[in-house]
C-alpha cells in the first residue's frame, strides 16, 4: 500500500494543472512589542521581517506545484506594487505569472497581517472586488480556450472577488463538455457552478450549510453533515463533495457510496490559513492520477495535516508528503530481511533522508554499544544496524559465544545478516 501511494505522488510530475481564480498577496509583517502609543491604547509593533506569499488561488497553484505539477496559472492583477510583489512571490516557488493580467483598471488583492510574536494583531485587506470588465473577461476567456485542452486537470479556486464571471463560466461548462477534465471547484457559490458538470467540490462546513440550509453549530458537525450527501451531490452536480471540516477534518461523499471520514490533527487557529488550498490540490492531483476516491482522499488529508502545522499560508512538498506516508506506515524499529531492507532504503532515499549504516554481534550490549550506536544515529536520519548472525559470532568468537542482539534501539532499523 504504502509503495502504490509513493508511486502515485511521484506520477504527479506527469501532470499538468490549469488554476482560475482570485489571486490574493497575503503579507505578514513579523515584528516584537513592549508599550503603548500615545495616540491610543493600541501596541507599538517594531517590524523585524516582511513576507510574502501567495494566497487564494495563487496559493491553490502553489501548492500544487510543490507537489510536484506543472501549473498554468490564470487570473487578473493590479498594475500596482502588491501585483509585482505577487509576481515575485509565485515565480520564487515555481509557479509561472505568464498566464497573470495586470490591469489598470484594478487594484491587487492583498491581506496583510501585522503580527508581534505568533500573535495576528490586526489584518489589513485592499483590493478590487467588482466584477472584471468585459475587456479583461475576453483575455481571460481567450487563455481558457488555448490551456484547457492541454491541461490534464482544472481547479477554479472563486473567492467571489470578480474573476469567474457569468460568461467565463458559461465558457467553463462548453470546454468541459467538449474536452473532459479532472475538473475541481472551491466556491464560495457553488450553486452557481451546477452546469458546469466537476468532478469534485470542495465548500467548507459554513459553505456546506448555507447549501443545506441548516444552522451553524460548534461541534459534532460531522453528525450533522452525514445525512446531507445526497443533496449536496444534487445541489453541487459534481461526481464528488468534499466537505473540509477545520479541526474535525472532512466528510467526502460520492454516489451509492458510503460517506468517506477522515481527520483532523489539532492546530492552532492560525496556522490553519490555506489549508483548504492544500486539500484541494493533493485531492486533485490523486483524482487526475487515477487514484479512488478513498485514496484522494487519504492523500489530500495527509497533506492537509502537513501545512497546519506550520505558520502562516505554506504549501505542502511532494517530499514532505511522501515522508509522512513512510513515517505513518513504519514502526520506529523493525528487524527486516535483506530484500524487505532494500525496499525501505530506496523509499527513505526518495525523501532525501540521510542513512548511516553500522553492524556487530551484540552478543553481549554494554555500554560501549549503547555509546556508538548513539553517536551513529545522530549521524543521519535513519540508523540500519546489521546484525551478525548466531553462527557468524561462533566464528568469530568460539562456540561459547552468547546468542546475538535480537532487539533495535527505539528508532533503527536492524537487519539480521547471514
Amino acid at each position: 500500500m504504502t509503495s502504490d501511494l509513493l508511486h502515485r505522488i511521484d506520477s504527479w510530475t506527469s501532470l499538468t494543472v490549469l488554476v482560475i481564480g482570485d489571486a490574493i498577496l497575503d503579507s505578514y509583517l513579523n515584528g516584537s512589542t513592549d508599550r503603548l502609543c500615545r495616540e491610543a491604547p493600541a501596541p507599538v509593533v517594531a517590524v523585524h521581517q516582511q513576507l510574502d506569499v501567495p494566497g487564494g488561488a495563487a496559493n491553490t497553484a502553489t501548492n500544487l506545484a510543490s507537489l510536484g505539477s506543472r501549473v498554468v496559472f490564470l487570473s487578473v492583477l493590479g498594475a500596482d506594487r502588491e501585483g509585482e510583489r505577487l509576481r515575485q512571490a509565485l515565480e520564487q516557488r515555481g509557479v509561472s505569472s505568464a498566464g497573470m493580467i495586470s490591469s489598470e483598471q484594478r487594484q491587487t488583492l492583498a491581506k496583510q497581517r501585522v503580527l508581534a510574536g505568533s500573535q495576528i494583531l490586526v489584518r489589513l485587506d485592499q483590493g478590487s472586488t467588482e466584477e472584471i470588465s468585459p475587456e479583461l473577461e475576453q483575455q481571460l476567456i481567450d487563455r481558457l480556450m488555448t490551456q484547457f485542452p492541454q491541461a490534464d486537470a482544472v481547479v477554479i479556486s472563486d473567492y467571489n472577488y470578480g474573476i469567474l464571471t457569468p460568461r467565463l463560466l458559461h465558457k467553463l461548462k462548453s470546454l468541459q463538455s467538449e474536452f473532459p477534465r479532472t475538473l475541481v471547484i472551491d466556491s464560495r457559490q457553488l450553486s452557481i457552478y451546477h452546469p458546469v458538470g466537476a468532478t469534485a467540490v470542495k465548500p467548507n462546513y459554513d459553505e456546506a450549510i448555507h447549501l443545506l440550509g441548516l444552522p451553524k453549530q460548534p461541534r459534532d458537525r460531522a453528525e450533522q453533515i452525514t445525512p446531507y450527501g445526497d443533496r449536496l451531490l444534487q445541489l453541487t452536480g459534481a461526481s464528488i463533495v468534499a466537505v473540509t471540516l477545520d479541526v474535525e477534518g472532512a466528510i467526502v461523499f460520492e454516489p451509492g457510496q458510503p460517506p468517506i471520514r477522515t481527520h483532523a490533527r489539532p492546530a492552532p487557529q492560525n496556522q490553519t490559513s490555506g489549508a483548504g488550498d492544500t486539500f484541494i490540490s493533493a485531492l486533485t492531483l490523486a483524482l487526475a492520477s487515477g487514484a479512488s476516491t478513498t485514496t484522494a482522499s487519504s492523500l489530500a488529508s495527509t497533506a492537509t495535516a502537513i501545512v497546519v502545522q506550520q505558520p502562516g499560508t505554506t504549501a505542502c512538498r511532494a517530499e514532505e508528503l511522501r515522508q509522512s506516508i513512510i513515517d505513518a506506515r513504519s514502526p520506529s524499529k523493525l528487524i527486516l530481511d535483506q530484500s524487505d531492507l532494500a525496499t525501505y532504503v530506496q523509499q527513505y532515499r526518495a525523501a532525501d533522508r540521510r542513512i548511516v549504516f553500522t553492524n556487530g554481534c551484540f552478543d553481549i550490549l554494554h555500554p560501549g554499544h549503547v555509546a556508538y550506536l548513539t553517536q551513529a544515529k545522530l549521524l543521519g536520519d535513519v540508523l540500519i544496524i546489521g546484525v551478525n548472525s548466531d553462527e557468524s559470532v561462533r566464528q568469530l568468537k568460539g562456540n561459547g559465544a552468547g546468542q546475538s542482539f535480537k532487539r533495535s534501539a527505539h528508532g533503527l532499523i536492524c537487519l539480521k545478516l547471514c
